[in-house]
C-alpha cells in the first residue's frame, strides 16, 4: 500500500485525554438533548516515553514528519509529551508537528517546548483557536480559556516556536476573522489560517451542557461552500476514491499503538458489522507498533482488502 522507498509521514494519537467538550468532536456526542462522551473510557490512555521510543524504532522506515493530532484528544496533555519530543529532536531526523486547544499547562512549559521546538522549520504547533475572547471562543471550544492560550501562545513563541492559528468559521466568530489575523501578527504567529467546515453534524442543533443550553450554527457568508457540502452529502454517486494518507505515504496510529491507514476509519462499529475482515483487524490489539514491526503489520489481509472494497 505505501512506497517504502520514500520517508514515511505519521499522524500519531498519542493519548484519549482532553480537558475540552467540543460539540463536533468524535470523543462527544448529544443524546437526549445533551452533550456527553460518546465513550465510557475516556481519560485513560497514556503514551509514555519508553513506549514511544519502543513504537517508533518498530517503523523501521524513514519517518519525515509526525503530527501529534487530536482526533480523540489533545496532545499536550501526555505526561510524556516534552520528552517525546526531546527524543525526536535529539535521536531522529523526524521533524515534528502538534495540532492543540492550547488551553492547558503553563507559559513555563510552552517556553520550553517552544525551546524544543526551535532549530527546524518544518517542526509546527497549529493553535486551534475558534473565536476572539472566551464569549466567541466557547462556542465550540467548551472549557478553553482565550487568554490563557494568549499567553501560552506568546511563551512558545518566545521561545523560538513556530506557530499557526487555525480558525473554524461558524456564525458566532465569522465577523472576527480579520481581528484574528490581526492579533495573530501582533503576536508573532507565522501565519493565520482560516478554515471552512464541512461536519454538520449537531450544527444548528440546541443541546444542553451542564445546565446551559447551547447552539452551534453554520457560517453564512460563504453560500457557495455550503451549497457545495450539501451536494456532496445529498450525492448518492459512487466516485472514484482517491485516498489522500496512500499518495502522501501516510498512517495513524491511534492511542493504543495500532496502525490504520487513517484517522477516519479506527474503530467503527458499523464497518465491522459489515466487513469481517475490518472487525478482525479492529479486534486484534497486536496490530500495534508496541508488539510488531511496521513491515510486518503491512503483511495483514487488511491493508489489501481494504483497496479492493473502494471498487466493490
Amino acid at each position: 500500500m505505501y512506497d517504502l522507498t520514500k520517508p514515511l509521514s505519521i499522524q500519531w494519537e498519542l493519548n484519549n485525554i482532553c480537558n475540552l467538550m467540543c460539540p463536533q468532536c468524535g470523543r462527544n456526542v448529544i443524546k437526549d438533548g445533551k452533550l456527553q462522551w460518546k465513550y465510557d473510557d475516556l481519560n485513560t490512555v497514556d503514551t509514555s516515553l519508553i513506549t514511544f521510543r519502543a513504537a517508533y524504532k518498530n517503523i523501521r522506515h524513514p519517518v519525515s514528519h509526525i503530527r501529534f493530532i487530536g482526533n480523540l484528544s489533545e496532545p499536550v496533555l501526555s505526561k510524556d509529551f516534552l520528552p517525546i519530543c526531546e527524543f525526536l529532536k535529539t535521536e531522529t531526523d523526524t521533524a515534528f508537528q502538534v495540532s492543540t486547544h492550547g488551553s492547558v499547562r503553563t507559559s513555563d512549559y510552552w517556553r520550553r517546548l517552544g525551546k524544543i521546538f526551535n532549530g527546524n522549520p518544518k517542526n509546527i504547533i497549529f493553535f486551534s483557536v475558534d473565536g476572539v475572547g472566551n464569549e466567541s471562543l466557547q462556542n465550540y471550544r467548551i472549557g478553553a480559556n482565550f487568554d490563557k492560550i494568549m499567553k501560552n501562545a506568546k511563551a512558545f513563541i518566545e521561545g523560538g516556536g513556530k506557530a499557526i492559528w487555525r480558525m473554524i468559521i461558524f456564525k458566532h466568530n465569522q465577523h472576527q476573522i480579520e481581528e484574528a489575523r490581526a492579533l495573530a501578527e501582533s503576536l508573532g504567529f507565522w501565519e493565520f489560517i482560516s478554515i471552512q467546515t464541512q461536519r454538520r453534524h449537531h450544527m444548528n442543533e440546541v443541546y444542553e451542557y451542564r445546565g446551559k443550553k447551547r447552539i452551534l450554527e453554520n457560517q453564512d457568508i460563504s453560500s457557495e461552500w455550503n451549497d457545495e457540502v450539501d451536494k456532496n452529502r445529498n450525492s448518492s454517486e459512487i466516485l472514484d476514491i482517491q485516498c489522500k494518507y496512500k499518495e502522501t505515504n501516510s498512517f495513524y496510529v491511534d492511542y493504543l499503538k495500532r496502525v490504520w491507514v487513517c484517522c477516519y476509519i479506527p474503530n467503527k462499529a458499523q464497518f465491522g458489522r459489515q466487513h469481517k475482515w475490518y472487525a478482525k483487524y479492529n479486534d486484534d490489539m497486536t496490530n500495534s507498533l508496541v508488539y510488531k514491526t511496521f513491515d510486518k503489520i503491512m503483511e495483514n489481509e487488511f491493508y489489501d482488502t481494504i483497496q479492493e472494497s473502494w471498487y466493490d
